[in-house]
């Protein structure tokens, strides 16, 4: 394992970590699993070397080591030769690893490598040989599942708070206390409340909330949607701060602004614990302090092995990576050749006698060489340029008409109460819909009614007979067959249905899996052998082998790395022509960069709205998530409210812009001033607390997420004034 460093200085570090329910495992509770299960053990001395433990999925699982320090010198987390097992075969190799407290690192690789598997071992729940030791004395981990979700009929609030032990154990006791009368118990506990930062609890606990979308803090956690009970358990872990925690893809179910929020967090919170960040998000990964690379093994060397880059972000990690690639080509380069030469020495004059003792040096300087390992090739995992997935979706079928599908006079809903009511949209050929609105305001219902699988409250859908639907969400994958063979699910789909193609055969679907990256073997194995990652890339494939005209996309780029990212993308840039259409829901303003949008459909407060025009950079802005369309202009001649495009020989999309501009402007101008007002506030309440510094922590995000929206405001008000200037 090499361990590289960068010169950099290390940025401010951060704590973030993500837990589901509390497994507490005692030093003698180990003990007891650890006699039925070889691989892992307790050490002499007490301290927790995990044993093999299946927590169920919806546990948090908070691990607690008694006489930690003297295994782990004093590291959170600490790795010696441990190799990592899945069935009978070895995943990785050899990891060594030691994470000190107060650091956070990145968890990198390509999907598949073993990067959940890693994270999986160190909680005990997949077999492994070495030694794993975990932190202090009370060491407890936090740890967060891909598909966690909270299951707590608790209050969003109460759950999210449940997880601050320190603070909740010392109210308790002041209750207590106060109860029994004795005031020195009270005393004692108070001070204790006080000292873990009880008086700031629900001001820390509305901060992390809404930083993450909630409004409604009573509502109950088993009411909301499977990824808003994912943010919950996202609050309830950032607020426990455990000593370790292990976060597998966090930014999943977050939309634009919550990300946004998470990078700000992660780069300037402080805490006593370390943390391990499994994510495809750049942004997530540019604010984390050190690199390990999971690099998977190949069919001669095996299991995979851990790379390590100390403090180095990932920028620079990506430069120091091609830079040692680079350096060992040369180096091998160089010494083959040094090797060549003393080898033609040999082979001219070895027989000669004259020459004999030249020659035997030479061939003793070759075998030096070799068993000094000069004359290796580069490990294939150091100089392999990574793999760039390509998708070739079929193009589309030919409809007689122009409209592909439609909603009329819709009501949407999953109960009696419409969700969203008069929804009319028509989709024809050659439309690409960006869905746009703030998490549970609809966009995924609508798209249920699109497709067909959520029946209509009122109104009507209506669809060509031509249609020919391809719907990718986000879930997709984990609604396949976990007992079947990668290769055998994406033939069953491309053949199966009445517009199937039975002459797809399994070679056509090894094809679209090795395009994605599942090549060889990986096309054979079962899904449930596959990583998360993986299971999307057959999902993937699924989806690129049978010929659609409208694509329904719900979060597409939720769980794909961000090679496949830009795969996808970068087909459904240049897919469809005049024959296909697509809606596209997405909160990843990188993933639809690429797509060149003809609608923008904005769901809020129960109320859809059409506009005919591109996606713009405030669109990624929760707060510009406004209806500026008044009745009066509902049934204007652009139409957009109705979804049908103007037929005029103005363009349409500078036309509607232009006409909306000066009451959008306007309403930037009171946005701003109100802004504006809550930054002087704030700066007012900075001069009065004085040297509190965690309320001066709390005050200088608050100042600086409003001064972010002005300046959102502030660009979307230039490109209106420009494009005012633009058709004057």
């Amino acid at each position: 394992m090499d361990n590289l460093s960068c010169s950099s200085p290390r940025p401010a570090w951060a704590l973030v970590v993500l837990a589901l329910a509390i497994l507490t495992i005692t030093v003698d509770e180990c003990s007891a699993f650890s006699s039925s299960f070889r691989r892992n053990s307790v050490s002499s001395n007490g301290h927790v070397a995990i044993p093999y433990v299946r927590a169920e999925p919806r546990q948090t699982l908070t691990l607690l080591s008694s006489k930690g320090g003297d295994e782990t010198r004093g590291a959170a987390l600490l790795m010696e030769d441990v190799d990592v097992f899945r069935g009978p075969s070895q995943i990785l190799g050899d990891i060594s690893w030691r994470v000190e407290p107060r650091t956070k690192w990145a968890l990198v690789g390509q999907n598949g490598a073993g990067k959940s598997t890693l994270l999986k071992a160190i909680v005990g729940q997949i077999p492994c040989d070495g030694k794993i030791a975990i932190g202090t004395k009370a060491s407890n981990i936090g740890y967060l599942q891909q598909t966690a979700v909270a299951g707590s009929n608790n209050t969003i609030y109460q759950e999210a708070a449940s997880g601050m032990d320190a603070i909740n154990s010392a109210r308790e006791a002041m209750e207590k206390a106060a109860e029994m009368g004795d005031l020195d118990a009270l005393e004692k506990a108070t001070t204790r409340f006080e000292a873990n930062g009880g008086y700031q609890q629900e001001q820390k606990v509305s901060s992390v909330l809404k930083g993450l979308g909630f409004q409604d803090f009573e509502k109950r956690c088993d009411e909301l949607s499977g990824g808003w009970q994912m943010r919950v358990s996202f609050a309830k872990v950032l607020l426990s701060e455990p000593t370790l925690c292990l976060l597998d893809e966090p930014s999943n179910h977050l939309d634009q602004a919550a990300k946004k929020w998470l990078a700000r967090y992660l780069a300037n919170y402080e805490g006593e614990g370390a943390m391990v960040l499994v994510t495809h998000d750049v942004e997530l990964l540019m604010s984390m302090d050190h690199i390990a690379e999971v690099v998977p093994g190949s069919s001669t060397s095996g299991g995979g092995s851990l790379q390590i880059y100390k403090s180095c972000n990932y920028q620079q990690f990506l430069a120091l990576k091609e830079e040692r690639a680079n350096a060992a080509v040369a180096a091998y380069e160089k010494n083959a050749e040094k090797a060549a030469k003393l080898q033609a020495f040999v082979d001219r004059f070895g027989a000669s006698a004259t020459k004999a003792s030249a020659a035997q040096s030479r061939v003793k300087q070759i075998e030096r060489m070799e068993r000094e390992g000069l004359l290796d090739a580069p490990a294939e995992a150091v100089v392999a340029k990574e793999f760039k997935p390509s998708l070739n979706l079929a193009e589309p079928p030919k409809s007689m008409g122009e409209t592909l599908l439609a909603l009329k006079g819709a009501s949407v809903g999953h109960t009696s109460v419409p969700l969203v009511e008069d929804v009319n949209l028509q989709i024809q050929r050659g439309m690409k819909i960006l869905f746009r609105g703030p998490n549970g305001a609809g966009k995924s219902t609508i798209l249920h009614a699109l497709r067909g699988s959520l029946p209509l409250l009122s109104g009507e859908r209506v669809e060509n007979d031509g249609l020919r639907l391809g719907v990718f969400t986000q879930d997709l994958a984990q609604e396949l067959d976990p007992e079947q063979r990668a290769v055998d699910i994406v033939t069953a789909h491309a053949r199966e249905g009445p517009h199937g193609d039975i002459f797809v055969s399994d070679e056509d679907a090894r094809g679209a899996l090795g395009r994605l990256g599942l090549q060889g073997e990986k096309a054979l194995r079962n899904l449930k052998d596959l990583s998360g990652g993986e299971k999307a890339r057959v999902a993937l494939a699924m989806f690129s082998l049978k010929a659609s005209n409208l694509y329904l996309l719900d979060e597409a780029s939720n769980h794909l790395d961000v090679q496949c990212v830009e795969a996808l993308s970068e087909e459904l840039s240049h897919w469809g022509g005049d024959l296909g259409a697509m809606v596209v829901i997405s909160h990843d303003k990188k993933f639809c960069e690429n797509i060149d949008f003809t609608h923008v459909v904005t769901v809020k407060e129960g109320k859809c709205i059409v506009e005919e025009r591109a996606a713009r950079d405030s669109d990624w802005q929760i707060d510009s998530l406004s209806f500026d369309q008044e009745s009066d202009d509902a049934d204007d001649e652009t139409g957009s409210s109705s979804g049908q495009p103007a037929k005029t020989d103005i363009d349409p999309k500078i036309r509607k812009q232009a006409f909306n501009a000066p009451k959008r402007i306007s309403k930037l101008e009171e946005l701003i001033s109100k802004a504006e007002e809550k930054i002087a506030a704030i700066d007012d309440e900075m001069m009065a607390v004085g040297n509190d510094v965690g309320v001066l922590v709390d005050l200088t995000k608050q100042k600086d997420e409003i001064t972010a929206k002005v300046d959102g405001y502030m660009e979307e008000w230039e490109e209106l004034e420009a494009l005012l200037a633009q058709v004057a």
